[in-house]
């Protein structure tokens, strides 16, 4: 199952799909419930199928967009996890899609998860500034952007995994 079939999956949701959709509603109250339901459906589906947490997930899209589906940076990064577009070109996504764009953060996440050993606040800095930065810098870059950016995405996910 994947794309627009998980929003359509009518399935009973558990404990955890509450919980985040909660979190969606609480970021960004706007949001249909079909919208909230698709953006939840997605972040599990692709969590599962990447082996990536989905509250780290849902942490690094709260921090990168509040679940604001069409917000777009300064930069240029789009979507609901601000991708920037030679990465969405490239993966052949549309960022306006919420579901694809949770698709490839997910795909971009995992590929960071998987170069720095599943060291989390490495794959967020990643993310953030680039592989490039966290290797010349052999760490989390000094910028105070990407350091504000890791803090707050860890904070978010301790919160969400309880500890």
């Amino acid at each position: 199952m994947c794309g627009p079939a998980i929003a359509r999956d009518r399935r009973p949701r558990s404990w955890l799909s509450s919980g985040f959709a909660y979190v969606v509603r609480w970021y960004n109250p706007r949001l249909d419930p079909a919208q909230v339901d698709a953006i939840v459906r997605s972040v599990l589906y692709y969590s599962t199928t990447y082996r990536v947490d989905p509250r780290l997930v849902m942490a690094l899209i709260a921090v990168e967009s509040g679940f604001r589906v069409s917000v777009e940076s300064v930069a240029g990064a789009s979507g609901l996890g601000q991708l920037m577009p030679e990465t969405w070109r490239a993966m052949g996504i549309n960022p306006a899609d919420p579901v694809g764009n949770i698709y490839a953060t997910i795909r971009v996440l995992r590929g960071h998860l998987d170069r720095y050993g599943s060291n989390l606040q490495l794959a967020l800095a990643a993310y953030n500034a680039g592989h490039n930065a966290v290797t010349r810098y052999n760490g989390i870059p000094p910028f105070r952007e990407t350091q504000w950016y890791v803090y707050n995405v860890m904070t978010l996910y301790r919160h969400l995994v309880g500890s």
